[in-house]
């Protein structure tokens, strides 16, 4: 007779045999979740990771974020002293609009990534409008890319008319699965806050371990799906932790001897 029983996260079941008892246990992982983050924090740490005449890259859990700057602005004398900036962390970045050197006229622009290149999605986004667009009919632009191409054939647009200062509030379940965003306007504009959720997928079902009846007196011990790396371990004692190899190692199914002291089993993935 085959007993089961779930207390809190493990998974417990019994094969009495003869008089001899063989005991298994397999522990319950707990699948990845979404991890969200909400930009900007001061309990964010933030790092220089790039720079150069128009640009920085920041670092900050787990992200990304490159900002365009005008580096060499001289305001009307000879050597480059780099214009203003007016949102620092953690009120915000700020992005602006090169207007000396190569990039004269590309407008101010953020780009967003994931340290380790996975796709995440922009759930909710706010910005500022650095300098007035009324009567221009502006629009921010942001382009998701995946893979370094563009996703889409034309960026998504956001409402940006107004004055200096103004904000605007979106709301983007559009923003989903994409493991770069560009984001472009042609006057400076600062994020005032990001809403950043990466979409964790669960790795996969743990394996299922099972215990039957063999020959006499031994019992067989599989499991499924069999994948690699876990290893089959002995106890005699679920009250410690001395967790042992069993002689079989990985070899799937096993016949155990189903003696007394009884044994308990479990799958355990290093």
């Amino acid at each position: 007779m085959i007993k089961t029983a779930i207390p809190r996260q493990a998974r417990f079941g019994r094969l009495r045999l003869t008089g001899f008892a063989v005991g298994l246990l397999l522990a319950t992982l707990h699948p990845a979740r979404a991890v969200t983050n909400v930009f900007f924090s001061p309990t964010q740490t933030t790092h220089l990771v790039a720079t150069n005449i128009n640009s920085d890259t920041i670092q900050t859990e787990g992200y990304l974020f490159t900002l365009s700057r005008d580096k060499l602005f001289t305001g009307g004398g000879t050597n480059p002293i780099g214009r203003f900036l007016s949102v620092n962390w953690p009120d915000g970045l700020q992005a602006q609009a090169p207007t000396v050197g190569p990039n004269t006229g590309t407008g101010a622009r953020i780009t967003l990534t994931r340290v380790d290149g996975q796709p995440f999605d922009i759930r909710r986004f706010v910005f500022r409008l650095l300098a007035s667009t009324t009567g221009a009919g502006a629009m921010l632009e942001i382009m998701p890319l995946v893979d370094g191409e563009d996703a889409l054939p034309d960026p998504l647009m956001y409402q940006a008319t107004g004055y200096y200062g103004q904000t605007f509030t979106n709301l983007t379940p559009e923003l989903h699965a994409y493991d770069t965003y560009k984001l472009k306007l042609y006057v400076d504009f600062a994020l005032m806050s990001l809403t950043a959720v990466d979409p964790s997928l669960p790795p996969p079902p743990s394996p299922q371990l099972a215990i039957g009846p063999a020959t006499a007196g031994s019992a067989t011990l599989s499991w499924t799906p069999n994948e690699p790396g876990w290893q089959l371990q002995e106890n005699t004692n679920l009250l410690t932790t001395h967790w042992v190899n069993a002689p079989s190692g990985s070899t799937n199914p096993v016949v155990v001897p189903a003696t007394l002291p009884t044994k308990f089993y479990r799958l355990f993935k290093p």
